[in-house]
């Protein structure tokens, strides 16, 4: 076996450990809990719980956690009593709306 063949190992992970990633035990049981909990919700509770890390870590990490057994992203419904509409305006800006 050459230096740079593995025996079945996987490889260790390159870059920093995520510090969001000692969270996802908890995430995972607060989106069994409730799946439609928003990532800002997730958010402010890690940070109750000591959380010092970035928005966009964590959030990756909770969109990671949202994906189903299946490997296919959880659908989420349109909340009750809110409906769904869908545009003809195609691609592109809409009109009367304005850019920030």
């Amino acid at each position: 076996m050459t230096q740079g063949e593995s025996r079945g190992r996987t490889p260790p992970p390159r870059g920093r450990p995520s510090i969001a990633s000692q969270y996802a035990p908890q995430i995972t049981q607060w989106l069994r809990e409730s799946p439609d909990l928003s990532g800002v919700e997730i958010l402010r509770r890690v940070r109750l719980a000591g959380y010092r890390g970035g928005k966009s870590a964590l959030y990756e990490l909770v969109k990671r956690l949202r994906v189903g057994a299946s490997g296919q992203p959880v659908q989420k419904l349109p909340a009750e009593g809110t409906v769904a509409v869908e545009s003809s305006l195609g691609p592109g800006p809409v009109p009367g709306v304005t850019r920030r």
